[in-house]
């Protein structure tokens, strides 16, 4: 579920625009943004260049940052800087049209500026390109998650716009509504299946996205039991209190049955106990952004959890401890959505990168990582959002039609078809 859309940043953007965008937290090489456009609007740009090399420093794999030293390098006459941040930009397989900047204008007819912006046109083209796995033709909502029943072989995808979950049957594989009406869920985000098979698990919220009453971002958010068996509403959980908005978009069922649940908008993960009757909040940190999947360790000590404006978090399950986990030069770790634990290490949906891709990526104990992208280039492969690792492959959903919906269009979108890609665990 993307709140910010933070790497797919257009070429206009300047240092001052960043002065527009409120800060949700207080992690430091935000201060330092805009300190630096603070500055660069008062026409010093020597001052916005020095924080924003010391915000570099604090995250080497923020692209935008890497942008705003480029334009910046080139205005102060320091060509072979500015080349060296695109080539850092370059390095983590991005794509972007630098050459239609006009911010480099002044670097058109150097080679290396020629080289790179061929490098930054191509992205990465040698990954993996994932392979379709269901198509659901005929879809007007925004396909959020999806979610495979081994025993059954039935499929379900939580429905942001039409506020519910679908099921697509094994045998006709035809299309029906698992949740009812009556129940009025909001907008469903993440599915999960309790181990005995009882429960459906899903967090919901409103949106503007949706259709119906009450569609206003972050108004309602709960956590909600579905009974498998029936599809009917058990039980609600919801995100109360702290006078602010919740939007649960993600949550992980522990191997105790505890549910811990993100919060994008209060910047927070919420517990539900085995048996619990109210969700509580089990940490909050005012470094936090804006908090997406999870995904643990394979001893449970370790909880992962991805900031979209952030990176990845490791926390220690027993005292709580964060750390910030390094990328590696040729990655990035902002714009991640899902993420999920495989063997060596987790997966990550990279919906806030162009090209939109989904990672290997290897937690180390020093807190940096490795790298690599496992999927990514294909053309309908344009608007990612959640999956599941089932057995030995990873299926996530290859075009969700959150694009479509950005901004609110004046009449629904044409149905389309809505591909769910899988790719070999290795």
């Amino acid at each position: 579920m993307r709140v910010l859309r933070l790497l797919s940043f257009p070429l206009s953007l300047t240092l001052a625009g960043i002065l527009a965008s409120p800060l949700a937290a207080t992690p430091k090489h935000a201060y330092l943004m805009r300190e630096a456009a603070a500055a660069a609007q008062a026409g010093d740009q020597a001052t916005a260049l020095a924080k924003l090399e010391e915000a570099a420093q604090l995250r080497p794999d923020y692209p935008r940052l890497q942008v705003l030293l480029a334009r910046t390098y080139v205005e102060l006459d320091r060509p072979a800087d500015a080349l060296a941040a695109l080539q850092r930009l370059a390095d983590m397989g991005l794509h972007l049209n630098v050459a239609a900047d006009p911010a480099f204008a002044a670097l058109k007819d150097v080679p290396e500026f020629k080289s790179v912006s061929s490098r930054l046109l191509q992205g990465l083209t040698s990954a993996a390109s994932g392979e379709a796995a269901v198509t659901l033709p005929g879809v007007d909502g925004i396909i959020e998650s999806c979610l495979l029943d081994p025993a059954s072989q039935a499929w379900y995808f939580g429905d942001v716009r039409n506020r519910c979950i679908w099921q697509r049957e094994a045998r006709s594989g035809q299309l029906r509504k698992f949740t009812a009406d009556e129940d009025a869920l909001d907008g469903v985000f993440k599915l999960a299946l309790s181990p005995d098979r009882k429960t459906l698990w899903a967090v919901t919220a409103t949106m503007a996205v949706m259709t119906g009453e009450d569609a206003a971002d972050g108004k309602r958010s709960a956590l909600v039991a579905i009974d498998f068996a029936t599809g009917r509403v058990a039980a609600r959980f919801p995100a109360a209190g702290k006078g602010v908005k919740h939007v649960l978009g993600d949550f992980i069922i522990a191997a105790d049955g505890t549910i811990f649940a993100t919060d994008s908008v209060y910047q927070a993960i919420w517990r539900l106990p085995p048996e619990g009757k109210e969700l509580e909040v089990w940490l909050e940190n005012e470094q936090f952004l804006n908090l997406q999947g999870l995904a643990f360790s394979g001893d449970g000590r370790t909880l992962f959890m991805s900031d979209y404006a952030n990176g990845i978090w490791s926390i220690d399950v027993a005292t709580k401890a964060l750390t910030l986990l390094t990328a590696p030069a040729n990655a990035s770790f902002f714009g991640l959505d899902g993420i999920y634990a495989v063997p060596g290490g987790l997966l990550a949906v990279q919906n806030g990168a162009n090209p939109q891709r989904v990672l290997h990526i290897e937690p180390a104990a020093t807190g940096a990582s490795a790298a690599r992208v496992v999927a990514s280039g294909r053309a309908d492969m344009t608007d990612l959002s959640l999956g599941q690792v089932v057995n030995d492959r990873f299926f996530f959903v290859g075009n969700s039609g959150w694009a479509l919906f950005d901004p609110l269009p004046a009449s629904p979108p044409a149905p389309r078809t809505v591909t769910i890609y899988s790719i070999p665990i290795d």
